[in-house]
């Protein structure tokens, strides 16, 4: 569905919205009074009554302190400039969450808004959860003895390891049998969505899906098989081209190995993060979770026939089959529980990291390929990582009809998650102009509370 923003909600229904009480329990928070000072968390991590930003008028929700403003004013501008009905905001620092934010509406029909707990579908968001537990699998397997170091198991040909038969009985290329669990990692498998398309969507998954008489809402595993038995269109190892199949396949691989489903290996490592909503969505509009919001084209979008039925309905709800994309692109979750899996993960919090020092170190490496040997910025294991003066800044961003996302840990431990239940037709300014803006509001904050939401 598409929505312009220059028609208003009701006023009495954003007025009914207005005087409910937040009731936002995943997090804890409840009905709150208003907050006196950034120095007594109990008032703090209360959120005050909801109010109101932009013409039309459109809900504010959530909590932080007035050091932070600059990130309101980022994303209010945002989304009055690029008319996306809602949004979600996460900032935490040195392992403590002090902004938790909802921006518009969750449901402008219904005139739900946006909470800080609200979820999200996240995109390739997903990827950097995929490599983190590709790395706690593999040292578990190391634990058992299957492996003798992390680096084996990253250095293993997944091929041999996988239970997987490609179409038609041959592989399409030998080099297939070379790839590693690392290049899967980096986007060096020898996939190259610029060359032979990107199986995961259309075009080139309604070819797959003709070439095996099934429907485009296939299983994952049927569209690796037969990727299996086509040509690379270079040789693994040797240069890196994003690709969303090599995260599908480490899907598999998690499934395999663990003899869990990628859902379940994911809830467990997650839960003992203290994460408890970040899972698996779905494609259809009446099959949303608890809590997740709803998905908006932009203005104008055209329908299109649905990967489920074949019926016209809006890109976000079935252009794409959102079940098959689980590892690469398919997880639905909150701003604050995204920041808390990077606090988590750098051993910032009470919860066990769920990979040691060393992996993490390895996560992070400039991988051995030619295009990084001098570049500014290079993809390593699941992260976009820019080495700065003070450290390092690593990033990943997703993107969706419907949804755009951005998770940003910066060398000083600032960690910002910013959700977006549209993306706008002019997406390249947009995520530009998102980071830069994010990027220029952590400068301007001269004073970071010492409170701790989490």
């Amino acid at each position: 569905m598409s929505i312009d923003l220059k028609y208003p909600v009701p006023l009495l229904r954003l007025l009914l919205v207005l005087a409910v009480p937040l009731s936002l329990t995943p997090f804890g928070f409840t009905q709150a009074f208003p907050r006196t000072s950034s120095f007594h968390p109990l008032n703090v991590c209360l959120a005050p009554p909801p109010t109101t930003f932009g013409t039309p008028p459109k809900p504010l929700t959530g909590y932080s302190d007035k050091a932070l403003e600059p990130f309101d004013r980022v994303m209010t501008r945002l989304l009055e400039r690029y008319q996306i009905p809602g949004a979600s905001l996460a900032v935490s620092k040195d392992g403590r969450l002090l902004l938790a934010r909802g921006y518009g509406w969750a449901d402008a029909e219904a005139g739900e808004p946006v909470r800080p707990d609200s979820l999200f579908r996240i995109g390739s968001l997903t990827k950097p959860i995929t490599a983190v537990a590709v790395l706690h699998l593999g040292e578990q397997l190391v634990w058992q003895g299957r492996f003798p170091n992390l680096e084996a198991f990253l250095k293993a040909k997944v091929y041999g390891l996988l239970a997987l038969e490609p179409y038609g009985g041959k592989l399409g290329d030998p080099r297939i049998e070379s790839i590693t669990v690392r290049d899967l990692l980096q986007h060096s498998a020898g996939w190259n969505r610029n060359v032979a398309g990107d199986p995961m969507f259309r075009p080139t998954l309604t070819y797959v899906a003709r070439s095996l008489g099934m429907g485009e809402a296939m299983p994952v595993q049927p569209l690796i098989e037969y990727m299996l038995s086509r040509k690379l269109s270079f040789t693994p190892g040797t240069f890196a081209a994003y690709s969303n199949l090599g995260y599908a396949v480490l899907g598999q691989l998690i499934e395999h190995l663990s003899a869990q489903s990628y859902a379940a290996y994911l809830k467990g490592m997650l839960g003992q993060m203290g994460i408890h909503h970040i899972t698996v969505g779905h494609t259809r509009l009446q099959d949303r979770l608890p809590g997740e919001v709803k998905y908006y084209d932009f203005p104008h979008a055209p329908l299109v026939q649905s990967v489920l039925d074949g019926s016209l309905v809006p890109r976000p709800y079935g252009e794409f089959y959102l079940e098959a994309q689980a590892a690469n692109g398919g997880l639905v979750a909150s701003a604050p529980e995204l920041v808390k899996f990077v606090a988590v993960l750098e051993g910032h919090r009470p919860e066990a990291s769920p990979i040691s020092l060393e992996a993490r170190k390895i996560m992070l490496e400039r991988p051995a390929l030619p295009q990084y040997n001098s570049s500014k910025v290079y993809y390593a294991l699941g992260w976009s990582v820019r080495p700065k003066e003070n450290g390092l800044m690593w990033s990943h961003d997703g993107a969706l009809a419907g949804t755009r996302t951005l998770l940003l840990r910066l060398p000083d431990d600032t960690v910002i998650a910013a959700l977006f239940n549209s993306r706008p037709w002019n997406d390249w300014s947009f995520i530009a102009d998102l980071k830069n803006s994010l990027l220029n509001a952590a400068q301007q904050v001269t004073r970071w509370p010492n409170y701790d939401c989490f």
